[in-house]
Parts: structure tokens; sequence; C-alpha cells
């Protein structure tokens, strides 16, 4: 058995390890709980199986997000599994919980699970809409209200929170006309939108542009060349750096167009977001602490945690953000290179103090693992990536 398909033969015991009565935790000995965010995704590549076992898992992943949702809808973050511990705040938590139940539909064609799901689906949309405190269809986030929770933080309007919000809005609105109702929100507004704010241009609509007092910087990002979407925009200032998920997620979805999205490809590949291995979290790396980068945070975190140039958020490596690039790679045409990809995500995967380690994330500089061992989502983007090289079968949606 060659190296690419002993990867997807071992992420496949990863998921089947990490399967527990309340779902799939996040990692095998380090993350014992549920996140919102890491479940959906594994769901999402756990559904591609046609495992019983796995899809059990997935809806019992499901079952605990809807029990640990708030009485307006929102989500949880993270619920433990070994303490009576639930955290809140995320944003992205809860819009990736409405799009896994899409997945899990889409899959099963279980019109129980969606009869006893749907409510508790329009109410974390319902929630969702919330969040748009501009009154623009976009949703606002506080700090750390994504899954870069740490040093590095994000506030205002985040492009990856609303490339899951619009995803969110398709599949609710899809899940919606299913259930016999109406949609909450017209998704393609929400595309227009997101297109609008996060790629500048000339000659904008101005009034679905919700920031009025940044308008100067709004302009100032305008480039007729440019490569990739903002990462995010707040208050007077916006930040201009490639958060590579979230492109690559833009491209899968096609919020991107063909023009933005050669444009966002060929940017990736230039830059080697995949070397060592695919992918980089953020291209380029945060050297001199500014808005989005607060070292001294990181005084109170394990080193593991920290935010160093090339670690963690901030330029590391993170094998699940590896797997959405190759899917990106396939949606763009770009086979050849998906493929040569494919095989460094399986040595990645393969790093560590034993073979196989499907480790959290690793150095962006020099590949050395340096986050939790056998990580549930570095498995699901292994699997999802191996499935579309390999099998042609494309991620439920692309």
């Amino acid at each position: 058995m060659g190296l690419v398909d002993e990867a997807y033969e071992r992420a496949f015991k990863v998921l089947k390890m990490n399967s527990t009565e309340l779902g799939f935790k996040a990692s095998y000995d380090y993350y014992n709980s549920v996140w919102a965010r890491d479940g959906a995704i594994t769901c999402m590549a756990a559904l591609m199986l046609g495992d019983e076992e796995l899809t059990a898992t997935c809806r019992r992943t499901l079952e605990t997000l809807r029990q640990f949702q708030s009485k307006i809808g929102q989500v949880a973050t993270v619920h433990y599994l070994d303490k009576p511990m639930t955290y809140w705040g995320g944003v992205d938590s809860t819009l990736w919980y409405i799009i896994a139940c899409w997945h899990y539909y889409e899959a099963t064609k279980d019109n129980g699970f969606l009869k006893q799901f749907w409510p508790s689906i329009r109410e974390a949309m319902r929630w969702a809409l919330y969040q748009d405190n501009m009154n623009c269809n976009l949703v606002v986030s506080l700090e750390a209200g994504d899954w870069m929770d740490a040093s590095l933080q994000r506030t205002g309007l985040v492009f990856y929170n609303n490339c899951l919000f619009y995803e969110a809005a398709r599949r609710a609105s899809q899940l919606a006309k299913e259930s016999g109702e109406e949609p909450l929100i017209d998704a393609e507004d929400v595309k227009e939108r997101v297109n609008i704010v996060f790629w500048p241009v000339k000659g904008y609509k101005e009034e679905l542009l919700p920031l009025r007092w940044a308008q100067g910087a709004y302009e100032e990002a305008v480039n007729p060349k440019r490569r990739h979407y903002l990462n995010y925009i707040s208050f007077e200032r916006y930040d201009g750096r490639c958060d590579v998920l979230a492109q690559v997620l833009a491209v899968i979805w096609e919020i991107a167009d063909e023009d933005k999205t050669r444009r966002i490809i060929d940017y990736l590949v230039e830059e080697e977001v995949s070397t060592p291995y695919p992918a980089k979290a953020l291209n380029p790396p945060i050297f001199v602490p500014d808005y989005t980068w607060k070292p001294q945070m990181d005084l109170y975190r394990p080193r593991n945690w920290q935010n160093l140039p090339f670690c963690y958020h901030n330029a590391g490596v993170w094998p699940y953000v590896g797997g959405f690039y190759i899917l990106a790679l396939l949606k763009a045409g770009r086979r050849d290179l998906a493929e040569a990809e494919l095989e460094r995500l399986a040595l990645a995967n393969k790093r560590g103090k034993v073979d196989w380690e499907f480790n959290e994330w690793l150095h962006g500089k020099t590949g050395e693992p340096m986050g939790a061992r056998l990580q549930s989502w570095s498995a699901a983007g292994y699997i999802m990536a191996h499935k579309a090289v390999k099998d042609g079968e494309a991620l439920r949606g692309m």
C-alpha cells in the first residue's frame, strides 16, 4: 500500500478512535471535548465514507450540539466530556452547525432527522441574523469570535465568518424549503455583499457598504491587481493578510467567481502556502505586534497555543486547512497540483514522535509537529481530499 492510501486508512482509524457516545471528540487524548467547528468538519468527511458507525457518531455529534444551544439559538463552541463545562463566544460554531446539519440530511435523506432538527436549525440561523448589528446582511464578530481564538484576534466584519454565513444561509434556505417554510434570508444577497466588502473595487454600490465611517480605509484597499479577499474590516482599519482557509472556502462554495478563483489559487501557489506542508493558516505571518496579534496575551498560554511567527494561527501549518486547499485546487481545475499536494499532506499527517500522529498543527517553517496528536479534523481534511482526488467524489455541495 502506498503512502497516500495508507494515510487514508489511518485517517479512517482516527475517526473510529475519536468516536464517543456524545459524538466526535476533537482529539484522542488532548481535547476530550466536542467542538462545534471540529465536529462539523469531521462529520462532513465521515458522511462521505458510508460507514454506519461513523454516520451514527455524526448524528450524536449534532445531538450534542443541539442540546447545548442557547435559548436564543446560539450553538456552544465546545462541550467537555469529562467535566460539566460548556463554552460559548464563537460566531462560526453556530454557522458550522447549520452547514453540518445540511450535510447530514443530504447524506441520509432522513426525514425524521429534519423534522427533529429543523426548529434548532431555524433558531441557529435566526441567531446568526442577530449578529448583523450594522443592518448590512453580514455578521459582525467580537474578538476571538472564530477559530482564530487565541492572541491573534479579528473583530468586526471577518471574511471567514461571512463565508460561513453565506454557506449557512444557503443551506438553511434549502432545509427551510424541505420543511415547507420560507427562508429567513436571501443567501445570494449575502454573497453579493461579501464580494463588495471584502474585495474592494471602485464604483461599488454605496448603499451596500455598511462602513460609512471606514470609507477612506475601504477606498485605500482598492487594488485592480488584488489577488485575494481581505482578512477583516474593523472600525477605521482593515487587515489585508490572506486567511488561507477563508480563501479556499470562498473558492469551494463559489463565493469567488472564475476570475477571483484564478487570482486566489495563483496567489496561494506562488506564495507557497503549502510549504513545508499544506497549508499555512495565514500569509504572510505577523512579525510585529499590531491590532491583530497581541503577544502579551501569549504570556498566559501554553507553548502550543502561542502565536509566534509561523506558529499556531500565525502561519502555522494546519492539515485540515490543507484538505480544503486541495479541494479548492480541484475546483479550480488544478488536478495535477492537487495530486502532488495530497502526497505532501499525507507526509504531514505521518509526522510525529511516532508515525501517523495526524497532528493538530505544525511549524510553518520547519514542519515540526507542535499541537495535539490524533486530531479529528486533521484526519477529516485528509479523507475529504483523498476522496476527491482518488475517487472523484467531491465534497457535498461543491
